[in-house]
């Protein structure tokens, strides 16, 4: 199965897109081969009180985007979906100018990873599925480990919307990298949201445009992972023990040299899956079937 990507995005970078009663977008304008255009930052609900999720990196142009955006109203929260370095440092610099508070599931949950925010902590942690309120909004938290130790998406209550974050994006897989990602909780993730068939119709994604029809999408994801686990398994059977950079060039072929590193570590989250599940091993650097 093919996955649906979607890349046709063109909102301009401080621009706000309203998506639906209540929802709007604004885009950071962080481009980069993880980010596609930029993080999404969305604003729920309006007037007294206004949820910001996902504030994005230091960035005091989108701040200040953030802020023209909700201006004549209060922001009350700020919702972060996981703390990588382009979603939750943001936060402090519109915590000072707004006075919300912060809520996330928790501080970032593997120290020394160089792409967490391991600066943030949130006020108030989000239990799983307790709803949060507002004025004329609810959310209620999914927790979403794989991509992130601390990932969760957010129900939009009595709407059919999802904030999907990282977990499911519209334009790309996700990046699953040990020991901040993974694979076997991903999957599981993955299997969580596809269990909501019947309350979620669209899908607001950290990076990229909305992604209507998700439960479609969410089954081409899960059977990518599939299949590259399939080669991966066939890879190993036949040319023997290799080392992860020999691996990624017989699972992937020729790749973006922007995106090796990136593959080679969604590799050594499948890997380890193989491993704990008793029929692969590493030795040294090379990995083998048992």
């Amino acid at each position: 199965m093919n996955i649906p990507f979607l890349r046709d995005d063109p909102l301009a970078h401080g621009d706000v897109e309203r998506i639906a009663p209540g929802v709007r977008r604004v885009v950071c304008n962080n481009p980069g081969p993880f980010t596609y255009r930029g993080t999404n930052t969305y604003l729920i609900g309006g007037g007294a009180s206004v949820a910001v999720l996902d504030p994005g990196p230091v960035d005091a142009e989108h701040l200040g985007a953030i802020l023209a955006a909700t201006a004549g109203e209060r922001i009350t929260h700020i919702l972060v979906s996981h703390t990588h370095r382009d979603h939750s440092p943001g936060a402090a610099a519109l915590q000072a100018a707004t006075g919300a508070a912060t809520y996330a599931h928790g501080p970032h949950a593997t120290p020394g990873v160089e792409s967490g925010d391991h600066a943030f902590q949130p006020d108030v942690r989000l239990p799983e599925g307790v709803p949060l309120e507002g004025g004329d909004w609810r959310v209620t938290p999914i927790f979403t480990p794989g991509h992130c130790g601390n990932h969760l998406c957010f129900a939009l209550d009595g709407t059919g919307i999802l904030f999907s974050a990282d977990h499911v994006m519209s334009w790309s897989t996700s990046v699953v990298s040990p020991p901040d990602g993974n694979m076997r909780d991903f999957m599981h993730s993955l299997a969580r949201l596809r269990a909501r068939e019947g309350q979620d119709r669209l899908y607001l994604p950290g990076h990229g445009p909305k992604l209507p029809d998700p439960m479609r999408f969410l089954d081409g994801l899960a059977e990518h992972r599939r299949r590259r686990e399939a080669r991966i398994v066939t890879a190993l059977r036949e040319g023997g023990a290799m080392p992860i950079p020999a691996l990624v060039s017989q699972v992937y072929g020729p790749l973006d040299p922007k995106l090796v590193i990136a593959a080679g570590r969604s590799l050594l989250a499948q890997l380890i899956m193989l491993e704990e599940d008793g029929v692969a091993a590493r030795d040294g650097e090379a990995w083998r079937m048992l």
